[in-house]
């Protein structure tokens, strides 16, 4: 008899769905220089945003 597992199914094509999700991310960051000028600006964003402290979304974003 075949053991019948039920409720993975889910699970796995999540994480499929993870991995698929973070190698578009990564191809886009390695070719496309818009994308990763983006990313760089958010990240900048950020660093500032912890260095002054602000938490309640009044920062500058421009």
């Amino acid at each position: 008899m075949r053991n019948v597992q039920r409720g993975q199914a889910t699970t796995e094509w999540m994480l499929i769905a993870s991995v698929l999700a973070v190698g578009l991310a990564l191809a886009a960051y390695a070719f496309l220089p818009g994308f990763r000028d983006g990313v760089s600006g958010l990240a900048s964003d950020v660093t500032h945003l912890f260095a002054e402290g602000e938490t309640n979304g009044s920062g500058d974003m421009r």
